[in-house]
């Protein structure tokens, strides 16, 4: 992505190791609205309201997954007037995606029994709640 695309962070987390950054780098594929985000704006940009019909989501979430992977860098952005257009441009984006496709089509069975990773969001849940 090119430098122009870099956004200033509010905050740096220090002394991230490689396994913990690249753990946060795949959390931002781990939500179903952000991956369909992503395959639409694949081949062709898209703004905001556009995707916001698409994915049936609210303009808030949807700016807020947009957001995430701008900053990430999943997607780079371009202005027009008033409207700010999204678009994956890194070829690598598109192969990392093709390769857990064919990982989950390879694997469906056994994602789909997979229950560790439903069951640590249900007790995280919980626990917010104050419930275990």
């Amino acid at each position: 992505m090119g430098s122009a695309q870099f956004m200033t962070a509010p905050f740096v987390l220090p002394n991230l190791s490689d396994l913990v950054l690249t753990a946060k780098f795949f959390r931002a594929l781990g939500d179903p609205t952000r991956l369909r985000i992503l395959q639409e704006v694949m081949d062709e940009e898209k703004n905001v309201s556009e995707l916001v019909k698409i994915t049936g989501s609210p303009q808030g979430r949807v700016s807020s997954h947009l957001a995430c992977l701008r900053w990430c860098g999943y997607v780079t952005t371009r202005q027009e007037g008033r409207n700010v257009f999204y678009r994956v441009t890194d070829p690598r984006v598109r192969k990392l995606l093709e390769i857990a496709s064919q990982l989950v089509q390879d694997n469906t069975d056994r994602i789909r029994t997979c229950t560790i990773i439903d069951r640590r969001r249900s007790v995280r849940g919980r626990r917010k709640l104050g419930t275990r």
